[in-house]
């Protein structure tokens, strides 16, 4: 197919932009190397490695759109591995919640006392990102628990100094 970029649609394109996207359809798996600076590779097939465009009247799928996504809600109840991990002195836990309810995010040391509560609110379903920061915090391991309804999940992580 032809390159299209995409300006409020997709519109046909035989210039391509730096930082811009674009979609093309092909018709193998391979890699797509754009460069003014190098001449054409030589193919195992003997042709040289130009960019063929075959015009047809095919047009690219619709594009994603925020009235799309807006109704999509997580499936089930999921809390992520912080990243990173090990950190120093900040980390990201990521979670998501299909219904709305209250949900609670603790952070907690090995001996079990409630460190921080990252999270103490009622949530509408979707996913969410908290960040904990842990500046003045020993080195070592530690657990965050998420409960929301019946669902409760903990996991490990380790603050490296």
């Amino acid at each position: 197919s032809g390159f299209f970029g995409y300006e409020g649609g997709y519109v046909n394109t035989d210039t391509i932009q730096p930082g811009k996207g674009y979609w093309v359809k092909v018709d193998r798996e391979g890699t797509l190397i754009l460069s003014a600076s190098t001449p054409p590779a030589r193919l195992t097939n003997g042709m040289t490695g130009y960019i063929r465009i075959v015009s047809t009247a095919e047009m690219p799928p619709p594009p994603p759109s925020n009235a799309d996504q807006a109704g999509e809600h997580p499936e089930t109840f999921a809390l992520e591995q912080n990243y990173p991990n090990p950190f120093n002195p900040t980390t990201i836990i990521r979670y998501a919640i299909p219904m709305q309810g209250a949900v609670t995010l603790r952070v907690y040391d090995v001996l079990g006392r409630v460190i921080s509560t990252l999270v103490n609110e009622r949530k509408e379903p979707g996913e969410y990102t908290v960040q904990w920061n842990a500046e003045g915090m020993p080195s070592g391991i530690y657990f965050y628990r998420i409960e929301s309804g019946n669902f409760v999940q903990t996991k490990k992580m380790i603050l490296l100094r």
